[in-house]
């Protein structure tokens, strides 16, 4: 069993790896457990937003795409740790912070454009 905690009620316990992010700006919380489907809402906070992180045993591939549900940034993982397992706990840090604890970088989503019919 893992539990994953941070914010005031913001918890959860899962059989498998978990993760629960705290926006104090939103004063929201997100937590799911990772043997379930990418849940959590589309908060859109910037690198600067002060939050809490709760996370064990989740790839490192998996909580960037956690992350970019979150952030309104695309969060970059290098290909050779995609599988990296991540045990973090951070408290009142900015989301820059996490990022850079991490070793991970963002970038601004590119737009998509349509191809022009013939």
């Amino acid at each position: 069993m893992a539990t994953c905690s941070c914010g005031p009620r913001c918890k959860i316990v899962c059989e498998g790896g978990c993760g629960c992010v705290y926006s104090y700006e939103e004063d929201a919380c997100t937590c799911e457990c990772f043997d379930s489907n990418v849940g959590g809402g589309n908060l859109s906070l910037s690198l600067g937003s002060k939050i809490d992180v709760s996370v064990k045993g989740l790839s490192l591939a998996q909580l960037a795409t956690r992350f970019d549900r979150l952030l309104a940034r695309e969060v970059l993982v290098p290909a050779s740790r995609t599988r990296q397992k991540v045990n973090l706990n951070l408290k009142r840090v900015s989301f820059a912070t996490v990022l850079k604890t991490l070793g991970l970088q963002t970038r601004t989503p590119k737009k998509t454009r349509r191809k022009r019919a013939r």
